[in-house]
């Protein structure tokens, strides 16, 4: 089985999801948990700012069991004492696979054909791959995502405009000022969001643009790529009330910027607007800075406007790319299916190879060799001839290794040693 449990932008709000959002350091304390608790020692788990998923594969609990389970260690793992069930959807099999692949695709994001999403998912499922927790079930599975995903993106129109929650924010700020061409900007945070947000920003021409990060090192390396300036990362509540634009993209699991900070930056600046952008889950900013005058918070489940008008303008490019997911789905699950007949053509093979070894044994006994040579050739002739005839009716019968209701049944027909 392949199962899948997750939860989005489209189940939950940022105050539910981020009680569910994984950083990298807690994979594998993650996975020895559910190892320890399940059982399911194969997975996938994917963490971004929309979204947390568990991809993992089993074969020992029935599928509502196995997603009963794995919720149970995930509200575990992450303290949450809530009943939280109705926030997580849950796919099977064929279910999971297309899941992944639209996921992969950008069909299931805030922004229809975002790009960032990509290589969120490379990076989630090679953090697993490396550290042994995927089966040949799974990395299949995500190497087939990564196949519909580049296809998606190269045979249709579906990456044209914005492609990204960062890319929106940046419009989202532009209106909101009427352009950001005499804007100063501070980054926090230079990680793979921080970045496009950054990005994008300079493309719009702005003015001033200042960088902050933990570590000093990869802040100038970001200062550098975009001509910014480099911020101490101890100074950065200091440096509020010089700035328009206000971008934060880091993994602190407590907010950087509070309702008091922005209070004193308002009061240097003379109250004049001032936007936060929180790209972040959990939320680095405070929600109470909504509430301060002249003072604008977007974070990520604020840009429905932009992801509306978006979404009418990609749905010719959705469709194709629904057709084009069809195709791997379909490359998948075939292959899928056929791993389930291994058992059965191996237990073929092998028993009809030892029958006929154990006759032949016998025979050569009584033939001279030019006799035993014509012998031999006539059976393994015969053996391979039934073996592939049994074999192809293993298919047939099984409709490829799909229709497993009679797998059982065969697999002992053919228990002849």
């Amino acid at each position: 089985m392949i199962g899948l449990i997750g939860i989005s932008y489209k189940t939950a709000l940022v105050e539910v999801r981020e009680k569910f959002s994984f950083t990298k350091e807690e994979i594998i304390p993650f996975s020895e948990m559910l190892q320890q608790q399940t059982e399911i020692s194969d997975i996938v788990l994917i963490s971004t700012c929309n979204r947390t998923e568990i991809y993992f594969s089993q074969d020992i609990h029935d599928h509502q069991t196995a997603f009963e389970l794995v919720y149970e260690v995930i509200k575990k793992f992450k303290q949450v004492n809530d009943h939280c069930w109705h926030y997580f959807y849950h796919r099977s099999n064929a279910g999971a696979v297309r899941h992944l692949f639209e996921v992969v695709s950008g069909l299931d994001s805030l922004i229809i054909g975002e790009d960032q999403i990509i290589g969120q998912v490379k990076e989630a499922y090679l953090t697993c791959t490396e550290a042994a927790l995927t089966d040949a079930v799974l990395m299949r599975l995500f190497q087939k995502s990564f196949e519909a995903g580049k296809r998606v993106r190269s045979e249709t129109g579906i990456k044209l405009g914005i492609t990204s929650v960062s890319s929106a924010a940046v419009e989202m700020c532009s209106c909101l000022l009427n352009g950001v061409k005499d804007k100063n900007v501070l980054l926090i945070g230079t990680g793979e969001t921080g970045n496009l947000a950054l990005q994008n920003i300079v493309k719009k021409g702005v003015g001033k643009v200042t960088v902050t990060n933990r570590t000093y090192e990869k802040a100038e390396k970001t200062a550098a790529k975009y001509k910014a300036e480099v911020l101490a990362f101890d100074q950065y509540e200091n440096s509020l009330d010089q700035c328009d634009i206000v971008m934060v993209a880091t993994a602190s699991p407590k907010p950087l910027i509070t309702k008091e900070m922005v209070m004193r930056s308002m009061e240097a600046r003379s109250n004049r607007q001032q936007i936060y952008v929180d790209l972040s889950v959990p939320r680095n900013i405070e929600k109470e800075v909504s509430e301060l005058e002249n003072v604008s918070v977007l974070g990520v489940d604020d840009l429905q406007e932009i992801v509306n008008q978006t979404t009418e303008k990609k749905k010719e490019s959705a469709a194709k790319a629904v057709v084009i997911i069809d195709e791997v789905v379909s490359d998948y699950t075939e292959w899928l299916a056929s791993r389930s007949l291994r058992p059965a053509i191996n237990t073929i093979t092998t028993n009809l190879q030892a029958i006929n070894d154990e006759e032949l044994s016998t025979y050569r006994k009584l033939s001279n060799p030019e006799m035993q040579e014509i012998v031999d050739d006539y059976a393994k002739h015969l053996t391979q001839r039934y073996t592939r005839l049994l074999i192809k009716n293993l298919k047939d019968l099984t409709d490829n290794g799909k229709n497993i209701d009679s797998l059982k049944t065969i697999n002992d027909l053919f228990k002849f040693v």
